[in-house]
């Protein structure tokens, strides 16, 4: 299963954020599974690629033209892209299953950008946010304020899975 891992590239953020990813990583690695994320050495991007690189799993970078001295060099692939909605768009289509963990507009960006993609062309791959102290939360009420207005149905809500622990998402998976 190719496992797109959305993620911050900050540094600068809780210890658990790192832990979570390379928990993730390791479980993507040891059950042979691939990951395919956007291809950098930075932040939480790093972890999960060399948790999965070390765990034996292959890894595919996307990673943009404008950055390739980020490139992470534990990339099985590099793919390079020349915006970030090819990055968006490539990263989808070499994708079974969406995973956010802990990020900042970026990440939400690219989820919106999966959920949108999979419900219009109703395409049945997974979404699941690692919800960690209800990080996202204000998300799902977004979501039920938007069905309640009849502005977004239910099923696309409901195509978003969250899970309090990284434990919990892996199972789910």
């Amino acid at each position: 299963m190719n496992i797109a891992v959305y993620c911050s590239a900050r540094t600068n953020i809780a210890k658990e954020c790192f832990d979570d990813a390379r928990h993730l990583g390791r479980w993507i690695g040891q059950n042979g599974h691939t990951l395919v994320y956007g291809g950098l050495a930075m932040g939480l991007m790093d972890a999960v690629a060399a948790a999965t690189a070390e765990a034996g799993g292959q890894v595919i970078g996307v990673v943009p033209q404008t950055r390739l001295q980020l490139q992470h060099p534990d990339n099985s692939v590099n793919i390079l892209v020349s915006n970030l909605h090819e990055r968006k768009a490539t990263m989808e289509e070499h994708a079974d299953v969406f995973v956010a963990l802990d990020g900042g507009y970026g990440t939400l960006d690219e989820v919106m950008s999966a959920l949108a993609s999979m419900s219009f062309f109703d395409e049945p791959k997974r979404i699941l946010l690692l919800d960690r102290d209800g990080l996202f939360q204000p998300l799902r009420q977004l979501f039920s304020g938007l069905v309640a207005r009849g502005l977004m149905a239910a099923e696309v809500a409901d195509r978003v899975e969250y899970y309090p622990s990284v434990e919990q998402l892996e199972k789910a998976l």
